[in-house]
């Protein structure tokens, strides 16, 4: 595990204080209001880091830029909004999901994102 520093610190705080994976703009939005001088490429050589020491998880949606989130939560799924493209997590998971694999198949794992509008571009 290597040292904990100030811009290592600032970003691992902003992904865990919100409540769904952050893309590397809203991470760098996030850490320029405790450190200003902070630039995208500290943001990215830290995320690799957090990523290979094992403190926060990726999210990799087709189509759409790698997002970061703790790795704390149990499982959970997404809701992508269409509008805005935040990323939400919704806990939980649906049932009967391995009867649908079909006859023969071995289901290893799953990723379920739904995809709409959220409260605030709903209006």
């Amino acid at each position: 595990m290597k040292r904990m520093t100030r811009q290592r610190a600032a970003i691992l705080k902003s992904i865990e204080a919100t409540k769904g994976p952050l893309s590397v703009d809203e991470i760098l939005s996030s850490a320029e209001k405790e450190i200003p001088e902070i630039n995208r490429s500290t943001i990215y050589r830290n995320l690799k880091v957090l990523v290979e020491d094992g403190q926060i998880g990726t999210v990799e949606l087709p189509g759409e830029n790698m997002r970061y989130e703790t790795i704390k939560a149990a499982h959970h799924h997404y809701f992508l909004c269409d509008i805005c493209n935040r990323l939400f997590t919704i806990p939980g998971c649906p049932k009967g999901l391995s009867e649908m694999v079909p006859e023969g198949f071995k289901l290893r794992g799953h990723s379920i994102t739904l995809n709409g509008f959220c409260a605030d571009c709903a209006v």
